[in-house]
């Protein structure tokens, strides 16, 4: 005598039933979200973000639900490195420990970091100046803060948003103009001349605007932005420092 099939069918329903009761209420990925924010203000690099995210996911169901605003301060060294980081406002201790955990890995972006280098004028009151002093003026390094646009981690009724503030250390600015490497004029040349405006005439017969630009260059130590007659020296994908 066959069986009815509908006993089938309930003895399947209900194994599926259990295998879910099995499985934890923690077990979806957590979703990384990031407000709007000025374009001027950097981004926390996407795989801190990612490993912030992470924290919040594994630990989630050691999480109350609810809204946690969470503080976190870097210092970073000369290399852009995360050296030391304290936190507040963590929804719990282990979650805490994971995202320092997570912050010491990251590193500060180059062009963070160039845009952080703010400069202290001795003869000026100690005031700071965002570019490069007068000739002859006396011009030191000082502690740069940098704050990162908010990260916001969700997880079903949790959610973290986590904001970060990097201390950069007093010198960091001067060791990254160091890796950097001023553009040659020959280089500018070559890079003028691939260029449509190596096409123009410059200030002699037979020479190129490249060619006038690259005789300013070499007296001067730098390319031009322009010649006598108004010509413009730059060219497409110009930049002082070869990266």
């Amino acid at each position: 005598m066959r069986r009815p099939r509908w006993r089938r069918l309930l003895s399947l329903g209900f194994l599926g039933c259990l295998t879910l009761s099995l499985v934890p209420l923690g077990c979806s990925s957590a979703r990384l979200y990031r407000p709007p924010a000025p374009d001027d203000r950097p981004r926390v690099p996407e795989a801190t973000a990612e490993r912030l995210r992470a924290c919040v996911d594994e630990l989630s169901g050691t999480i109350e639900p609810g809204y946690y605003s969470l503080d976190a301060s870097v210092k970073v060294d000369q290399e852009g490195r995360v050296v030391e980081v304290e936190t507040t406002g963590q929804p719990n201790p282990d979650v805490g420990s994971c995202m320092r955990l997570a912050l010491r890995g990251m590193t500060l972006p180059e062009d963070v970091l160039e845009r952080g280098m703010l400069r202290t004028s001795a003869s000026a009151n100690r005031q700071a100046m965002p570019d490069r002093g007068p000739i002859g003026e006396v011009v030191t390094i000082v502690v740069v803060t940098i704050v990162f646009t908010e990260v916001i981690i969700e997880a079903f009724a949790i959610a973290v948003g986590v904001t970060v503030t990097a201390t950069v250390a007093a010198g960091a600015a001067e060791a990254f103009a160091k890796r950097r490497k001023r553009r040659s004029c020959t280089t500018h040349y070559e890079m003028c001349m691939d260029d449509i405006t190596g096409d123009e005439d410059g200030n002699h017969r037979k020479e190129s605007l490249c060619g006038t630009c690259l005789s300013i260059c070499t007296n001067k130590k730098e390319w031009p932005r322009q010649i006598g007659t108004g010509q413009s020296c730059l060219y497409r994908g110009y930049s002082e420092w070869d990266d």
